[in-house]
C-alpha cells in the first residue's frame, strides 16, 4: 500500500467526508480497546452510566485532533518521511517513544501539581480500580492537551510513516494494558535489567491508588530520575 498516495487521495475529498473517515477510524480504535478488555477481563469491562458522556467527549476530542493533524499535513506544517529505510524507522520510533513519554510525564506531573489543573485531572482518578474504559474517562482539556503534545512533536520532526504507525499502535496497547485490572506482565519483567525500566500494568495501577507517584507512561526511569517512583 502506498501511504503517501492514499493521503493524497484523502486530501482531495471534502472536509465532511474526511471527518466521517476520521470518526470511523477513532470509533474502530475505541471498539478494539473495548473488545480487548472484554476478551481479557469480561467481568471488569463494564461501562458505567456516569462515564458515558466522558467516553463520548474523549472520542470527539480524538476525532478533532486527527482532523487537525491532517489539516496541518495538508498545509505542510507536518511533514512525513515516506521512505522504507530501516535505520530511519528504528531511530524515529525510538525518538517518538522516548520524547512522547517525557513530555507526557511532564504534562501528567503538572496535572497533579498545578492547582487549576488537578481538579480537571481528578476526573480520571474517579477510577481507583481501573478498566479499559478508564483510558477514555478524561476531561476534554486533558485529552486535547495530550493531543497537542503529539501534534507539536510531529510538527517539529519529519518522522517516518512506519514509525508513526508503530507508535500509535504501541500507545493504544499501553493505554489498554495500563488500565486493566489484571497484570499481564510476567514476574521476571520486574527484575530483569532489560525490562524493569519498561512500564507495566501494575506500575500505572499503583499510580491510580497513590496519585503522588508513577507519572510515566511507557518507562519507569523518568520517575526514578525525578524521585516520584513507588
Amino acid at each position: 500500500m502506498n501511504v503517501e498516495l492514499l493521503l493524497q487521495e484523502l486530501s482531495h475529498l471534502s472536509f465532511l467526508t474526511q471527518l466521517i473517515i476520521f470518526s470511523a477510524e477513532n470509533i474502530v480504535l475505541l471498539l478494539i480497546a473495548v473488545l480487548i478488555g472484554k476478551l481479557i477481563e469480561p467481568a471488569n469491562t463494564v461501562l458505567k452510566s456516569k462515564d458515558q458522556k466522558w467516553l463520548l467527549s474523549t472520542l470527539i476530542c480524538n476525532i478533532f485532533i486527527t482532523a487537525l493533524g491532517f489539516q496541518l499535513y495538508q498545509l505542510q506544517l507536518i511533514k512525513i518521511d515516506f521512505s522504507n529505510h530501516l535505520g530511519a524507522i528504528i531511530l524515529d520510533t525510538f525518538l517518538l517513544i522516548v520524547l512522547m513519554d517525557f513530555f507526557m510525564f511532564c504534562f501528567h506531573y503538572l496535572a497533579h501539581t498545578l492547582k487549576w489543573f488537578h481538579p480537571i485531572h481528578k476526573l480520571h482518578h474517579t477510577h481507583v480500580d481501573t478498566s479499559v474504559y478508564s483510558l477514555f474517562v478524561l476531561h476534554p482539556v486533558e485529552t486535547l492537551g495530550f493531543g497537542f503534545i503529539w501534534l507539536i512533536l510531529i510538527s517539529v520532526f519529519e518522522l517516518n510513516y512506519i514509525s508513526l504507525t508503530i507508535y500509535l499502535f504501541l500507545n493504544l496497547m499501553y493505554g489498554i494494558f495500563g488500565h486493566l485490572e489484571k497484570d499481564l506482565f510476567p514476574a521476571f519483567w520486574y527484575q530483569s535489567f532489560f525490562t524493569k525500566w519498561i512500564s507495566t500494568t501494575k506500575f500505572h495501577s499503583d499510580h491510580h491508588k497513590n496519585q503522588s507517584h508513577n507519572f510515566g507512561f511507557y518507562f519507569t526511569f523518568w520517575d526514578k530520575i525525578f524521585k516520584t517512583i513507588i
